[in-house]
C-alpha cells in the first residue's frame, strides 16, 4: 500500500505543483529542501472478521507538510486533504475516502542559520482494499 499511496500522491498535479517529487515515507532530513510531504504509519488499521483478517484496512497515517512559510504549508495540507478525501485506484489498491482525524499546526522548526521550516501535521485513517 505504501508504494501505491506514494505513487497516487506523486500523480496528483495539485500536490506536485506545490512540493515537486518530495513526497516520502519516514522522517525528513533537516537539510533536505522544502516544500515537502513526509508520511509515517501510526497504526496498522488491520480489520478482522470471524474467519480472519479482512482485506479492507484503515491504517492511521501521519502526513507532515513542510514549507518555508506557514501559508505554504497550509496550502499543501489543503491540497493533500482534497486528494485523500477523493476515492481513487492506484495500481493494485483501491483507496476509499480517507478520514481526517487530527490536524496540528502551524508548527515551526528552527533548522539553524536563521532558517525556519513551517509544518502542518495531519492524521488520516486511509481506507483501502485490493482493486477488483
Amino acid at each position: 500500500m505504501e508504494d501505491e499511496l506514494t505513487a497516487r500522491l506523486l500523480a496528483t498535479p495539485a500536490l506536485t505543483a506545490l512540493v515537486g517529487n518530495r513526497i516520502t515515507w519516514g522522517e525528513r532530513i533537516k537539510k533536505e529542501p522544502v516544500p515537502a510531504i513526509t508520511m509515517l504509519g501510526v497504526s496498522p488499521g488491520r480489520t478482522y472478521v470471524h474467519s480472519g483478517p479482512d482485506p479492507t484496512a484503515n491504517p492511521r497515517i501521519q502526513f507532515d507538510c513542510y514549507a518555508p512559510t506557514s501559508l505554504q504549508a497550509k496550502a499543501i495540507a489543503r491540497a493533500l486533504t482534497e486528494t485523500l478525501e477523493t476515492p481513487a485506484t492506484q495500481g493494485s489498491i483501491r483507496f476509499s475516502v480517507a478520514l481526517l482525524d487530527a490536524e496540528r499546526g502551524p508548527l515551526i522548526e528552527d533548522v539553524g542559520g536563521g532558517l525556519k521550516v513551517h509544518r502542518y501535521s495531519l492524521d488520516f485513517f486511509v481506507w483501502f482494499s485490493p482493486a477488483a
